[in-house]
């Protein structure tokens, strides 16, 4: 009996063990997200950090570690639809006088990190919502790119030496700081991007080829040959390239083979196997200049995909010598009372001569004359010389036009041959006449620089083998010297130069920005088509574009549009000067699938005096907010070598 007591309790207690092990626990409460009740969840910057060796996932089910995204504030719905990007605020990221050279960004959730190389090292600014950017060097490296998962972890990928590196940072955590560094082999020029797994893929290259290394676990990455090419750029993010009805699509990738710009999508396939969705081939009709860069939008059910790059085709036309104006002078300025530089005069107490000090001319002097019989042949003649030191760079010709013309680079002009004498000598030329005037050209031509030059005529004389002898007008000089737009000239006579040191009408390279477009993903396409152009107004090439061309897709506009940003440099300064062209933000807006487009080049985003020079642009939009774009760009410090770095919101309005 006392055994019965003593095993009852301990039946009893086992019992209520096995009944409390039965008892279902109390379902785990999803985060409100929304916000419609009080719960105690971490926030978008300081979530619960995930095993940085397994990469996180917000779960389907939504657990209670499932990432609840920054809410944005609601606004009063404008009656009006928006146009186009402008500009907001303008900061500057790096405050240093060091040259930065910008290398990537990247916009995460409330999140924006911005990298740049300064004397070979990558440095990475970070932002926690707001204008305060936590800047810090990151590694050695030549080259770097960025993605934010959709747990807002930054990835980070950079080429060191000749190695492709890899850093991983949960947010609240610069990757300076990070301990998980990891190496996929060596490359050079990656690019990162994120699949639906949080994984991380690097696409570099490596050899001539394009790589694809997807990260596995720990530190094993599966690397794979993609083709050959260089220059590669990718995009990532469910919010920017959708959710396919089976499936899912990763990111997208663009580099250049060759004459062609190869645009691929990556994802999981409806068999539920990773790979590529979509392969395409696009031919350029001009050399691709920097990267190919893209960007897709899902827009009632379709993919659309556009990839955008610049072009510059060099001038095929010769370039002209910087011709600049001469000076204009009477040999002997105290004529008649007096006689000065009697060298320079073949007879009487006069002559004309025009000159330069250091810079190249190609001026002159004409007459237009009338001629009563046009049945004879016109003889014109004049002594001239030259004085230089260096002969081999200047010469003399005299010319005539008898259709009585006034361009001397008319094909009816004949010209003697081109001579450089150091005394006086005499030149000829003859032809028939074939009006009731003629023009009589001296020309006086000094093609090095850095050399002084002066051209002397006298004794000019006309003559006609039939009729009457042709009249002229102050052919000897000793009229009087008046002047004509500044220019001190013989009366009866009218100076002419060419100016292309100061205008260059020629040798001008073409930028040309070039897109295609596709709304399946990829698999069919259109273009590639011309957007715009370093042609003004009037349809005169000048300035010039910055390679990189980012485009950006919303369908906010009516219709929706796609929005082109890149550098545009205003100016034309003469080839081998010291003068800069003044780059700044552009846009060039299309009307989405169509050549709609503003007109070329473009126009600005930022007033002339709110920035310095700019020379690299970069834009991403912002994934947790369609209606706005980060654009990031350098400026020129004021020392005009090195560079700052600068950012700010493009918003739609």
């Amino acid at each position: 009996n006392g055994t019965y007591f003593l095993i009852l309790p301990c039946l009893i207690f086992v019992g209520t063990l096995w009944l409390a092990a039965c008892t279902a626990a109390p379902a785990a409460t999803a985060p409100d997200c929304a916000g419609d009740h009080i719960t105690i969840l971490p926030t978008a910057t300081r979530q619960a950090d995930p095993n940085l060796f397994i990469p996180p996932a917000p779960p389907n089910g939504g657990g209670v570690d499932e990432y609840c995204p920054t809410p944005i504030p609601a606004t009063t719905l404008s009656t009006q639809t928006p146009e186009q990007f402008v500009t907001t605020e303008v900061a500057n990221l790096s405050l240093d006088i060091e040259n930065q050279e910008l290398a990537a960004v990247a916009v995460g959730d409330d999140m924006l990190a911005v990298a740049w190389i300064s004397d070979g090292n990558v440095y990475v600014a970070l932002s926690h919502g707001g204008n305060h950017f936590q800047v810090r060097r990151v590694d050695v490296g030549s080259s770097v790119a960025m993605a934010f998962s959709a747990a807002n972890r930054l990835h980070v990928v950079y080429d060191r030496m000749g190695q492709v590196f890899y850093r991983a940072a949960d947010q609240g955590t610069h990757p300076a700081d990070t301990t998980f560094i990891t190496s996929p082999g060596p490359g050079h020029n990656p690019q990162i991007a994120i699949d639906s797994r949080q994984w991380a893929h690097i696409v570099y290259e490596a050899d001539g080829n394009i790589w694809h290394a997807a990260h596995q676990y720990e530190f094993y990455w599966n690397t794979e040959l993609v083709g050959a090419g260089e220059r590669p750029f990718l995009i990532t993010g469910p919010q920017r390239l959708g959710v396919p009805e089976f499936g899912w699509r990763d990111f997208a990738l663009a580099y250049v083979s060759g004459n062609e710009v190869q645009v691929r999508l990556y994802g999981i396939t409806p068999f539920l196997l990773p790979g590529w969705l979509s392969v395409a081939a696009i031919p350029v009709p001009e050399a691709v200049t920097g990267t190919v860069r893209l960007d897709a939008t899902e827009i009632e059910g379709q993919l659309w995909l556009v990839a955008a790059w610049m072009s510059e085709r060099p001038s095929t036309t010769p370039a002209t010598p910087l011709y600049q104006q001469p000076t204009f002078a009477a040999v002997n300025p105290l004529a008649p009372d007096q006689l000065a530089n009697p060298h320079q005069i073949f007879q009487g107490l006069n002559a004309v001569r025009w000159s330069s000090e250091t810079t190249p001319f190609d001026a002159g002097l004409r007459q237009t004359i009338a001629i009563s019989d046009t049945t004879g042949t016109l003889i014109v003649s004049a002594r001239g010389l030259v004085e230089t030191a260096v002969p081999d760079e200047m010469s003399l010709r005299l010319g005539l036009d008898p259709t009585g013309g006034d361009n001397p680079d008319s094909p009816s002009v004949v010209w003697s041959s081109a001579e450089a004498p150091g005394s006086f000598s005499q030149f000829s030329v003859s032809a028939p006449a074939q009006g009731s005037t003629a023009t009589i050209f001296l020309r006086g031509t000094l093609n090095g620089s850095g050399v002084a030059g002066t051209a002397v005529w006298d004794a000019v004389s006309i003559h006609s083998s039939a009729g009457p002898e042709p009249g002229g007008t102050n052919l000897d000089f000793e009229g009087p010297f008046i002047t004509q737009d500044s220019l001190t000239v013989p009366e009866g006579w009218t100076a002419w130069y060419q100016d292309s040191g100061y205008a260059p009408t020629n040798g001008r390279d073409a930028y040309t920005v070039y897109a295609a477009w596709s709304e399946d993903g990829g698999r069919k396409r259109a273009g590639p088509a011309a957007i715009a152009a370093n042609i003004d107004a009037t349809g005169s090439t000048t300035g010039a574009i910055r390679p990189g061309v980012t485009p950006i897709i919303t369908a906010a506009t009516e219709p929706p549009s796609v929005s082109f940003f890149y550098i545009y440099e205003a100016g034309d300064p003469p080839p081998d000067s010291t003068f800069l062209r003044f780059g700044r933000p552009y846009q060039t807006q299309c009307e989405l699938g169509t050549t709609n487009c503003m007109d070329t080049p473009g126009i600005p985003l930022l007033e002339r005096n709110v920035v310095r020079p700019s020379h690299t642009l970069l834009a991403a939009p912002d994934p947790f907010n369609p209606n706005r774009a980060v654009l990031v760009w350098d400026a020129l410090q004021t020392d005009n070598e090195n560079k700052d770095v600068f950012a700010t919101y493009a918003v739609l309005r």
